[in-house]
Parts: C-alpha cells; structure tokens; sequence
C-alpha cells in the first residue's frame, strides 16, 4: 500500500513538518533526531471575541451604488461602496497558535549548549546518517528513528488520540538509561504566563480567545524534574510525554464584546488542561507505562481505522513500499501511480486528521495546522471558493460525518448573517461575504474591490447541505439544517435587482448589484479597470443551484421543511423561488467560443486569472454537461484553453479546480497532465499544497478530483442516479488496471469495482439505506 510519507533527512521549514491531528487538536512534527519541534494548535484559538463591524451606512447608498453600476459609472460606484459597504473595522478573527513544545534529545556526555539561536544541542553525524522518519497514514502515526555515534538505536512515535483527545510523543532506546532530554513550551511574546507546577509544564494566554496548553512525561528509570519553566530527564529507558489545549468554549449565549468579556472571567480552561494531564498521568501509573503507552496506541488505531478503512482507492498495481516521498515527488510523470496513490491517501488522511470528532470547527484555509499569529490570510474561511473546495471530497470518499463541523459554523454565522442582511441591506434572510470566522463574522472582510462586497459565501455553502443528503438520503439532518438553504434563498428574493436584459416572459431578469467575479477584474466601457458589475456568470449558476436545492429540499422533507424555530414558511416563498428561478440569466458565449464571465463581453485584465468562477455551472454546479449542453460544454473547454495559455492554473487550489473541470468534461489525459503539475509546481516535500504559501484546500481538491477521474454520480430529473464508471481514465497504461473499494455513490450506495485495460469489472453496488433501495442506479 502507498500509505506511507517516507523521509531521508527531517524537514527544513515548518511547511515541510509532517501534520497530525483528531479534529480538535493539531501538530505539526519536525520529526528532527536531536532538537525536535511539536508546533500546536487547538482550533479554537483565534485572535480574539466577537466585533459588531456592520456599517449599517450600506442601506442609505447601496440604491446609488446600484445606478452608478447600471449607469456605467464603475469607479464611482466602488468608490461609494469602499466607504458604505466595508466592514467598520476591515479584518474579521484570524486563526492562531498555540505555540510550541520544544524537546532536545543528547547523550549525556553532550550536556551543555554553545551560544546561539535557538539555544539547543548539537546532533552528531551519525545520528544524521541512521535517520528516517516516516508517517504512516493508514494508522495515524509518525515516527522517527536513528543510531548515535555509540551504537544506541533511538525510535521516537508521535499520535495525536481522539480517544483520550490528547497528543503523545513517545521515546525508546535499544539500551537502557540512554535517554537524556530538555523541554520547554514557548509562544514568543504571545503569552501571559509559562510555568512548572506540580511537575507539569503550563502556557496561558488571554491576548485572544484565553487558553491554556500543557505538557507532563513519565519516564520508566532515570529521573524527571522540572527547572524553571523547563522540564529534563536523564538516564531514562522509555519516556511519554501528553500534551493537552483547553480553549474558552464558544456558546451561543455569547455574541458580543460585553457578553465575551464577562464570559472569560472564569478561568476553567487552565483547570480543565490540569485534571486532564493528572488523569492520563494516574492511569499511566496503574497501568505501567509499556502497557500504558501500548494500550493507548492501539485504541488509537484502531479509533483512526474505523474512518480510514470506509473507503480505498488503488491505481495501477499495488506497491508493497514506496521510494521517499521527496523522491517520489520529484519523479512526478503521467505513469507514476504510485506518487497518485499516496498523494490520494495523503489527502484522505487529512480529511479525517483534520474533521473527525471531537473537532467541532472546519478546516481553514490551512486546515488544522497553523504555525503563525498573524497568518496569510487570517487563516479563516474563505468562501468565494477555498473553503467549500475542502468539503468536495467527503462524500465521495464516505466520510459524509466530517462535513458536519462546516454545518455547525454555518448555524453559527446564520445568527450574524441575519444581522447583516437586516441592517446593511434591509433583506430578510441571512447573507455572508466571501470570508467568515470562529465567530461566524458575516460582516464584508478586507477592503479589496475584486473579493470583499462579494454576497453569495451563504448561498454556495447551503448547496453543501442537500449535496451531503444526496448522498446520504439522511433527512434528519436535511431538516436540522433546512432552514440554511431556504432563509439563503430568502435574502436573494429581496436583494436580486431588475437587470436590462429581458427574459422569455418578456420580463427582466434579476441580477446582484452590485456584484463581483470573485477577485477578478475587467476594463470597463470606460476604459477603466473595474470589479463592481450588473450580475455575473458565476451569480448565476449559484444562484440556480441554491433555488433548486431549496426546492428539491422542499419536495422531499414536505411538512418538516421548518424554519429554525420549527414552523412552517409561507407558500408565497415557494412561489417566490420559482419565480427567480425562471428569471436567472441563462449562459452565453463569448465571440471567441469561450463562457462568458460576466453578463455581457468584455476585455479581461488578467486572462489567466487563478479563479475560474464562470465555470462554477460545470463544478460543483450541475448546469453544464457533456450531454445535456454539449455546446456548453465546448465553451468550457476553449475556456479552460484560454485560462491555461495566459498562465492560469498557477496556484494548488485553482490547479485543484482545473483537475475537477476536466474531470467533469471527461478528459483524462488533460486531468493527469494538470495533476502533474499540481505535484511539479504546488506541493511541498511533504506533499501539501503550496499555493504559495501552504493552503489546504489544494489537497481537498485535488482529492475529489482523482476520485472522480474513477466515477461520478449524479440524480437526474426522474430521480435516477446516473453512474459513470471510469469517465476520465488517462491513456497512461499504468492508470490501465485498478480498483475501488466502499466509494459512495448518490442515492446513499457504496460501490466496489476493478479494471482492467481500461474496462470496469466485478462492479458491486450495495444499498446503504432502504430509503437507498427504492433508488435506481443506471450504470453508464
């Protein structure tokens, strides 16, 4: 199995350190044989409480804005939105660290340390040239191992438990008393207080969201003490260390600066972190620590597996042991499956490491894993595309229970976006711009034309909840959610404008104004570089998708189709959303052949921008197929030609996107030629994405795509699930043989299948549901 990220020499910078995580808790390991680094994260460390920064200024002038738009008067419609449109304060919460566990390993006959930065002990040659490290993702695991000079054989395994919810690091000599170590926990000038206290280490902070992190060891022989703020060992056989993170717990009680203020008074975090570290401390006593350590990694195991095992994925003939990953990297080429493969199982790991219980948050821009204070882009969730690009492999790779953290932030930030649609633009319903944050912030983010006025983060996110019921058929939590999609829907009624251009009924269509292609740009009538437009493609074909939910949504749930409150929406919405429905601007094409961006043609600034927006009704959207509008469909792909030839596809999460557009479009060689890229030009050595920076979303990604380069599933308007098996295999003739085990399939099936020369065979479906039995497959 291609199960195993494999290293030569430890990493180099914290982008290359090798992710652990069970939802809530995260590390980042250097994996280093002597000055190792356990970077840490909790996903409830953010920058600090909740802002009120709705300029409620928005409602006097957006009728202005709105004509300065219709007049062509673009500059000064952006200059009147940039002051009445942008949040009072620009910047919502960022995502931060928790900090670090420091620990050097030495022989004892190295104690002491040179002058310099960090202060750590030198690691001798050999101790270099025995090393490897390794993450094993098949069990949640990294390790490392190495000799020193006299012969001592050191293996060192980190996990981080969702049982116990707590992270482990565990070391082990061939010889006993040879384990010497030094530790501290350090978060640079973000701290309130580092201290030892009862021979535990403890780090708080209240500069944001107030938490407390730490760390306890337990040795069998030698000796363990704390000094200062520092805990050391010597002459040890084995020794485990714990870490917990314990956060201020958001409660919906909590929604402004006072109510936070108040609620934070009350240190239980710092309590909670302590009983934690002394109960695992007591069991590892009764137990003994060997036990122990077996004990708890076993359960660990076997918690991971019940997640990894629901689904797999072989392409080409299986390997028994892969080359380094580095290596294998740097070999990137149409016929190495093998780098395929563990890059596949290297995104589904992170699905789980980054989603499972007992998270309760999604993943950010960088999943669960952040090293700064001050992180690119705030490390929040940007959702004009990145953050629903994280979802669009779980149900496919049946890990359908991981989206639930984005549902829950999605009730979070409803409460917010019901605010802002009522006092910024006087709509009912709920909107969100294209960012939100731990505190589901819906207010506009950034003063930046091309990203920040951008109002449909709402409706693209509600597309995710009936995406999840099709392939789950789980009405319970169609209904819990429901509300999501309809009170969307709700607030376009009121906020779509009446646009020049006239429908079949000789009505006009509605379009948002003013509205944006996500950060993208285009050269106005005027000559001028504008963002600020009469509706675009990509409000289209959201648009369309999030009726139709709604609407489908409705069909199925009938009487349980209930507002938050549990009582039933007036029949005039219905109407109301088959009516926008009918009146949404349908597709056309450039003069060239390609989709139109906009609503009408116009010269781009940046032809191969890294946003691909227009073709949202070709993926994730539904509007656009190869059989339904070929013509369509041939738009996209000169899109597609015109993007890539002016540079386009130039970072991980928009080569991510591309893979998944010629997935769609049923081009094989092209999906492989892009992902080929995407490994040649956007992956680190530990096979992240690197937008650059490092960004999770690429792997997410690129992760769908792979999937659904194997098949693809879609209901059609009879309610039969339409099955491609194999719809964009290369021509490479190791991608000719392969096989599948437990990938869904809409109507809530689980499917298993093998190839051979490019053909499907020994095709199982099995019904997950009975509601799933009463569903039609049609194999294609």
């Amino acid at each position: 199995m291609n199960d195993k990220l494999k290293f030569s020499k430890p990493a180099e910078k914290w982008e290359s350190y090798l992710p652990l995580g069970n939802g809530r808790l995260g590390v980042m390991l250097k994996a280093h044989p002597g000055n190792e680094i356990l970077q840490l994260n909790e996903e409830g460390i953010w920058s600090g409480g909740p802002i009120d920064r709705v300029n409620e200024d928005a409602k006097k002038y957006l009728p202005q804005i709105r004509n300065l738009v219709k007049e062509g008067k673009v500059l000064e419609a952006q200059e009147l939105g940039f002051e009445s449109l942008s949040g009072k304060c620009f910047n919502e919460r960022v995502y931060q660290t928790a900090g670090e566990f420091r620990v050097d390993f030495f022989r004892k006959d190295n104690y002491g340390i040179e002058c310099g930065f960090p202060l750590e002990h030198k690691v001798e040659k050999e101790c270099f040239d025995s090393y490897a490290s390794e993450l094993d993702l098949s069990r949640a695991l990294a390790s490392v191992t190495y000799t020193d000079k006299e012969g001592v054989n050191f293996t060192r395994r980190c996990w981080v438990s969702a049982s116990f919810d707590m992270i482990f690091l565990h070391v082990k000599a061939s010889q006993k008393g040879k384990i010497n170590f030094r530790g501290y926990m350090d978060r640079g000038i973000w701290v309130d207080d580092v201290r030892a206290e009862d021979g535990f280490l403890f780090l708080e902070d209240a500069h944001g969201i107030p938490f407390c992190a730490a760390c306890g060891a337990l040795a069998s022989g030698g000796n363990i003490k704390t000094v200062g703020a520092m805990i050391t060992g010597s002459d040890c056989d084995e020794v485990l260390f714990f870490i917990d993170i314990q956060a201020w717990k958001w409660n919906k009680n909590c929604r402004n600066k006072a109510d936070f203020e108040k609620s934070i008074k009350k240190n239980y975090w710092t309590k909670k972190c302590k009983e934690n570290l002394i109960q695992i401390k007591n069991f590892l006593v009764s137990q003994g620590l060997e036990k122990a350590v077996e004990m708890i990694l076993s359960e660990h195991i076997n918690d991971h597996k019940s997640y990894w095992d629901r689904m797999q994925l072989t392409i080409g003939n299986e390997a028994s042991e892969n080359a380094a990953t580095p290596e294998l990297l740097q070999a990137a080429g149409e016929d190495n499956v093998e780098l395929v493969n563990l890059y596949w199982n290297f995104g589904k790991y992170l699905l789980i490491a980054g989603n499972r219980e007992p998270g309760v948050m999604p993943t950010t821009l960088q999943g669960l894993w952040n090293c700064y204070m001050d992180p690119p882009w705030g490390s929040k969730y940007t959702i004009n595309i990145n953050t629903q690009m994280n979802y669009w492999p779980v149900n496919m790779t049946a890990l359908s229970d991981c989206e639930l953290p984005l549902f829950k932030l999605m009730e979070r930030a409803y409460i917010n976006g019901r605010d802002v649609a009522k006092r910024m633009y006087d709509c009912r319903g709920y909107v969100l711009h294209h960012n939100i944050d731990f505190w589901g912030d819906a207010a506009p983010q950034d003063n930046w034309l091309p990203g920040t006025y951008w109002v449909l983060g709402a409706a693209w996110l509600a597309t995710h909840i009936w995406e999840h019921y099709e392939y789950t058929l789980d009405k319970e939590c169609l209904a819990k959610y429901y509300y999501l999609i309809h009170e969307a829907c709700l607030f376009f009624v009121d906020f779509l404008q009446p646009a020049s251009i006239i429908a079949e009924d000789g009505k006009p269509y509605l379009v948002i104004n003013p509205s944006l292609s996500p950060e993208n740009s285009y050269v106005t009538k005027a000559g001028q570089v504008g963002a600020f437009c009469e509706g675009c493609e990509m409000d289209n074909m959201i648009l369309e998708h999030l009726f139709k939910s709604c609407l489908s949504a409705r069909k199925v749930l009938d009487k349980a189709a209930l507002d938050r409150d549990g009582k039933k929406y007036s029949q005039k919405d219905y109407e109301d959303f088959t009516y926008v429905l009918s009146h949404l601007k349908k597709p056309e094409l450039n003069s060239d052949g390609s989709l139109m961006e906009w609503n009408r043609e116009v010269e781009e600034v940046e032809p191969g921008h890294r946003h691909v927006s227009h073709l949202y009704g070709l993926f994730p959207g539904h509007t656009i197929s190869l059989e339904k509008t070929p013509e369509l469909a041939r738009a996209c792909k000169k899109t597609l030609e015109k993007r890539l030839a002016n540079g386009g596809g130039h970072t991980g999460w928009s080569q991510a996107w591309i893979i998944n557009f010629r997935a769609q479009l049923q081009m094989g060689d092209e999906a492989l030629q892009a992902l080929v890229k995407l490994f040649s030009h956007s992956t680190l050595p530990n096979l992240l994405d690197n937008h650059p920076p490092f960004q999770i979303d690429g792997n997410y990604g690129a992760l769908a795509a792979i999937t659904r380069m194997i098949a693809q599933s879609e209901f059609d308007s009879e309610n039969v699930v339409n099955l491609k098996l194999l719809p964009a295999l290369p021509s490479s003739k190791k991608w000719q043989q392969g096989s599948v085990r437990g990938l869904r399939v809409k109507g809530a099936y689980s499917l298993d299948f093998d190839w051979q020369d490019g053909k499907a065979c020994n095709i199982k479906l099995q019904p997950l549901t009975k509601e799933a039995e009463k569903i039609k497959v049609n194999i294609l």
